[in-house]
């Protein structure tokens, strides 16, 4: 009898199930037995970040129909159409909502879980083991021996690494402020995921920092409001999605604070939310940032430069979207024939194209100044293109007082509140949405294909574009929004500022927390602070034992980058081979049995998702079935 193929999958999360699903695709034609291990502490398919158990005040940042596990017809792999979308699967078990609760995700996981060990055939034997793997350690005849928490050892002929997010060491600065709170009485807490930060130690009344003002942030203010008993309630008479919150007493008092002093920009409200673009629709295509410009570029060196050739082409993406809008939401605000405006961006992409690079000048501006009428803008700024209030919302100005910041920051919430509710076809700024979510997966195609320089990689596309992009599309549901602005009126929010500094206080004073901005003058105090950053994505600072350990003994290493200068950068990601990912150690030998499909991928991969996107030839799923094919040796 043939000896089965021994697989080890490390991780049952959504990544961990994609490769499941692959694996049990390509057998089901096969006779050969497969036994395959699934190893998490977790409730396989939901993992720990998509529990079933977590809070239902807690939602996704993405719609219903944004998530599935298996390929359709649009993924280039075989076996397509082997499963629901989540939102196909929720017809008969609906989720609340269409930005859906975490566990309605963890549910859609777990259920899937159940559907393809189910359809399984019988050569092939699928165990989860609920115990965490602590050790990997090759073993005679290219096996490998997965030590378990539990005391056991298995072997396998093949691992696959799908830890996603993994515990990260604190840093100096971290570390202090731990070390404060605990000796003098307060209360820190750590970067982690919001469904295990320790919120009921939280005092009500009690003023709270909040260093962070990202997705965590949200679902804090979830759970240490609505989560304690307090009620939102609809006021139609104010807007259609206004809100009024009724406290229940048992709530502190927020105060988020970060580098940019403001949240990511709310979703937008569109039929086609993100995607698939309108193709006859201006404001929702790419028509500059194509293949078929990208083609045209001359690559010097070692890559494409993304500021000096990528970047001018996703520029006039956003300026057609936004002009196209204006046009047809407020024609008065142009003196001359908007075309000529966006025709000019087709000169300026061919003369790009055809020098190699852009040389950025005022002519742009001129145009924007002779098409648009003075008398409108002067009276409604915003009506003009701006990257600078794009990048800095706030702009560069210092507040006279705390008002004048609350009032700042309000009139952002409404407005961008506002903007989203009337969504992309309506909205110049909500028209970027659909643009930079096309553009960031060209991007990330391009990264995969190693086709961009490695220090333009680093210093440019992570260096800011990725930030940018987030701020723009990576933001909550606008009922998020709205919930903030009715704490806000409530008096259970205030705002920290833009470059808030988070220091403590010294010898002989009242210990506390205190945080500062230089755009208003003063500081505010607190017994207690939430680190509410994301953990730390770089394998440099991992702190879980798997990981760590095959750090510490050279089985893995963090990749680098080396510059054109001769500088070498380290990644946030692990050293790995291209597709199918397999890891490389402190020697640079490939693991030929190793595999990594994981957010440790950030070193050759863009913008890691953690679902794929129905009807997208999702990379993650084309990374999966890489994964499997290789590990069951198919050409």
């Amino acid at each position: 009898m043939t000896a089965p193929l021994r697989v080890g999958i490390i991780g049952a999360g959504p990544r961990g199930l994609t490769v499941l699903e692959r694996l049990v695709a390509h057998t089901v034609d096969a006779g050969a037995p497969v036994h395959i291990r699934v190893v998490d502490p977790f409730p396989p398919g939901a993992g720990r970040v998509w529990r079933t158990d977590q809070s239902p005040h807690l939602l996704m940042n993405t719609v219903l129909e944004e998530q599935t596990v298996f390929p359709d017809a649009t993924c280039d792999v075989a076996h397509s159409g082997t499963g629901p979308t989540m939102a196909e699967w929720a017809d008969s078990a609906p989720p609340a909502g269409r930005f859906p609760q975490r566990r309605d995700y963890g549910r859609y996981l777990a259920w899937s879980w159940e559907q393809i060990t189910a359809s399984a055939p019988d050569h092939v034997e699928i165990v989860h083991e609920p115990v965490e793997v602590t050790t990997i350690l090759d073993a005679p005849s290219d096996a490998q021996t997965l030590w378990l928490s539990d005391g056991r050892s298995v072997d396998v002929d093949a691992v696959v690494l799908c830890v996603g997010h993994i515990p990260a060491a604190l840093s100096d600065e971290r570390g202090q402020w731990q070390r404060f709170a605990r000796d003098a009485g307060l209360s820190y807490l750590p970067p982690g995921l919001p469904a295990e930060t320790p919120v009921d130690a939280l005092p009500p009344g009690e003023p709270v920092l909040i260093r962070g003002f990202g997705l965590n942030f949200f679902d804090l203010q979830s759970l240490l409001t609505h989560g304690r008993g307090g009620t939102f309630r609809s006021d139609p008479e104010r807007g259609p999605l206004a809100l009024t919150y009724t406290p229940s007493g048992d709530e502190p008092i927020l105060i988020p604070g970060s580098r940019r002093g403001v949240p990511y920009r709310s979703k937008p409200i569109s039929p086609d939310h993100p995607l698939p673009a309108d193709p006859h629709d201006p404001t929702q295509r790419l028509r500059f940032f194509t293949p078929q410009t990208i083609a045209r570029l001359p690559v010097h060196g070692d890559g494409l430069r993304f500021d000096a050739q990528l970047w001018p082409l996703i520029l006039a993406d956003l300026r057609s979207a936004w002009y196209s809008t204006l046009a047809r939401t407020r024609p008065d605000a142009f003196a001359e024939d908007p075309s000529k405006l966006l025709g000019a961006l087709s000169t300026g992409v061919e003369r790009l194209v055809q020098a190699g690079a852009a040389h950025e000048s005022e002519r742009w501006h001129i145009r924007e100044e002779r098409v648009l009428r003075g008398e409108i803008i002067a009276a409604e700024p915003h009506f003009v293109f701006d990257m600078r209030r794009l990048l800095r919302p706030l702009g560069d100005e210092s507040f006279p007082d705390r008002e004048s910041l609350r009032a700042a920051l309000m009139e952002f919430l409404r407005t961008d509140l506002e903007e989203s509710l009337i969504g992309p076809a309506h909205s110049p700024l909500k028209a970027l949405f659909p643009v930079l979510w096309q553009a960031r997966a060209l991007l990330k195609d391009l990264v995969v294909d190693d086709r961009l320089s490695p220090a333009s990689f680093t210093r440019e596309v992570r260096g800011w574009f990725e930030d940018f992009v987030s701020g723009l599309c990576d933001g909550p549901p606008p009922q998020r929004y709205a919930e903030l602005i009715a704490l806000a009126d409530a008096g259970l929010v205030d705002f920290a500022g833009p470059q808030v500094r988070v220091t403590t206080s010294g010898a002989g004073e009242p210990a506390t927390f205190i945080a500062t901005s230089p755009a208003v003058p003063g500081s505010l105090r607190a017994p207690a602070l939430i680190d509410a950053s994301s953990p730390a994505n770089r394998v440099q600072q991992a702190d879980d034992s798997l990981i760590r350990s095959m750090l510490d003994r050279g089985q893995l290493c963090a990749a680098t980058h080396d510059l054109e200068d001769g500088t070498r950068v380290p990644s946030s990601g692990l050293a790995v081979t291209g597709t199918p990912y397999r890891t490389v150690d402190a020697r640079s030998r490939v693991h030929p049995r190793r595999y990594c499909l994981s957010l440790q991928l950030s070193s050759v991969q863009l913008g890691l998702a953690i679902a794929a996107n129905p009807g997208t030839n999702a990379q993650t799923l084309r990374d999966a079935d890489a994964v499997a094919r290789a590990v069951l040796g198919l050409a």
